[in-house]
């Protein structure tokens, strides 16, 4: 692999490690990330953490507050929902739901994106004209709605709403990928690939991909905060996650009739949006600045 000199001044080191060192340095960034791979920790040992069954239901402490009110009940540190479910344990599943599902869905908005534009990028022409329109045509249409108009011809299912929000996200993949692929391939070590025998499929994972991948690893970030948005957005509807599954937009859902005399039962899953969403967008924010090769952060 080629080394480098990194722009931070710290000498023989690998892009990657470059791009590491630059990340490290951001603060803010490095508190996202860190807020994620807690939540994430939270989320895998799930079973260690939590002190109750997400589902379990006492029927005797219903609307328990939380542990920093006078009237709040031992061993229930978040307190209870209106059947009596332990809301620590389900907001902790509930992350299970919402980091794996926006995971699945960058992932899959990823390679799909990837795939269709580096035919209209590669190919040109009227395939190109024809998967740019398509994309126009999607990204005309308000995200949420798009997603409500897909969930409501599928069906409504978590399955189902996972899979509008991969439609509603795969335009920008695709235009990040095209308008990428164009710039690389009038550069002189691509036309070397072509003259080595390098086409096709080969000459996009073997050249072009690597030199590609920096905006789209910052744009998986930034729709990763997307996905989750959507996601508890379509549960909140009722139209993602079905009872009694403890996704976040639908435990928002299910306690919004709570609100005034009950305000935790709504204010704590919206808290763990919001938390996620601001450390994956901050995270995304200090990987586009990393991996910005303009930007001097000596």
């Amino acid at each position: 692999m080629k080394y480098m000199t990194s722009s931070a001044g710290v000498p023989g080191i690998t892009p990657w490690q470059d791009t590491w060192y630059k990340l490290s340095t951001n603060h803010i960034a490095v508190a996202g990330l860190l807020v994620l791979i807690i939540l994430i920790t939270g989320a895998v040992f799930a079973p260690l953490i939590v002190f109750h069954d997400p589902h379990e239901q006492y029927t005797d402490i219903l609307l328990a507050p939380p542990f920093w009110h006078e009237d709040s009940k031992p061993g229930f540190i978040l307190g209870t929902d209106d059947l009596g479910r332990d809301i620590f344990s389900r907001l902790v599943y509930g992350a299970r739901y919402s980091l794996f599902l926006g995971f699945v869905i960058v992932c899959l908005s990823l390679l799909v994106g990837v795939a269709v534009g580096a035919i209209a990028g590669m190919k040109r022409g009227v395939i190109e004209a024809v998967i740019l329109r398509m994309m126009d045509i999607m990204l005309a249409i308000p995200a949420i709605l798009f997603a409500i108009v897909i969930v409501a011809i599928l069906g409504a299912s978590l399955f189902n709403a996972a899979l509008a929000v991969s439609i509603v996200l795969l335009p920008h993949f695709v235009r990040i990928t095209r308008a990428a692929v164009i710039t690389e391939m009038s550069k002189d070590y691509v036309l070397a690939s072509k003259l080595d025998g390098s086409k096709g499929w080969l000459l996009f994972f073997r050249v072009l991909l690597p030199n590609i991948s920096a905006p789209l690893i910052v744009q998986s970030t930034l729709s990763f905060s997307n996905a989750i948005l959507d996601i508890a957005a379509l549960g909140f509807l009722g139209l993602g996650a079905q009872p009694p599954t403890p996704e976040w937009g639908a435990l928002l859902s299910a306690s919004r009739e709570f609100i005034e005399t009950a305000p935790w039962t709504v204010t704590l899953p919206g808290l763990a949006i919001l938390i996620t969403v601001l450390a994956s967008n901050l995270l995304g924010d200090g990987l586009r600045d990393a991996l910005d090769p303009r930007i001097d952060q000596s």
